[in-house]
């Protein structure tokens, strides 16, 4: 782990690891990483709390200007899902915190978007699409393509509409009850397409950097495909498409 930062002070720089190697070896490099990241402070590493909690507000603050309607989310709505349980207990902190469940995975039997509202979103995407290409800038997949609904002002006002209800259901679905959908915030909205003719068919196994990820199918009539999720009772032993 190289390179100074003021908010990691502790850490080696890249000048000072190479000067160990020169006059120690490699191995004494990795010896003195870990101690210096140990030898933080308890007012280093508050400091690095506070600057994390500041940088997440104003994530936050930042989202809720792109998406205000999820401020209006009425309380949570349970409706029938079927569940799917990962693996492990501790799977992503102990007792899996904060969703406090195994069931970590749950697939609505209702849709949350009606079809003429995906219909309109992949008409839109491909619209745009035909005059400004395709990308993946966001999830740099080879696999997929996809467009930003910030691009898209008929999908953006769309989901924006459900997106109260969208929050209520994940809420209730995989968080505990104190947990309020109105809290919630969105990171980022894509609309992903998927083109087995030119070998678009797939994302590489990866994890999303947020708490709850919703995947809505917006087009239907095809064969197989889905989400595979590879802590779901065990792994790949067990390939589940939810």
């Amino acid at each position: 782990v190289h390179g100074n930062s003021p908010h990691f002070p502790g850490f080696a720089s890249r000048e000072a690891s190479d000067e160990r190697e020169r006059s120690g070896g490699p191995h004494r490099v990795v010896d003195m990483l870990f101690v210096h990241a140990a030898a933080l402070s308890l007012t280093e590493l508050d400091a690095i709390r506070r600057l994390n909690a500041r940088s997440h507000r104003h994530e936050c603050e930042a989202c809720l200007r792109a998406w205000p309607t999820i401020a209006s989310a009425p309380s949570r709505r349970s409706i029938a899902t079927t569940p799917r349980l990962v693996g492990s207990d501790a799977l992503v902190a102990p007792g899996n915190a904060p969703f406090g469940s195994r069931a970590l995975v749950h697939a609505t039997v209702e849709p949350v978007l009606a079809p003429e509202t995906c219909a309109d979103i992949i008409a839109e995407a491909e619209e745009r699409a035909a005059a400004d290409g395709w990308g993946s800038r966001y999830t740099l997949q080879s696999g997929s393509d996809e467009l930003h609904l910030a691009d898209l002002p008929r999908a953006t006002a769309a989901v924006a509409a459900a997106l109260p209800d969208i929050a209520a259901i994940a809420t209730a679905a995989l968080l505990p009850p104190e947990h309020k959908p109105s809290d919630l915030r969105v990171l980022n909205a894509l609309v992903v397409r998927y083109d087995a003719a030119r070998s678009k068919d797939h994302m590489a196994p990866h994890g999303d950097a947020n708490l709850l990820t919703v995947n809505v199918a917006l087009s239907a009539g095809h064969e197989g495909g889905g989400t595979w999720f590879l802590a779901v009772r065990g792994g790949e032993a067990e390939e589940e498409a939810a």
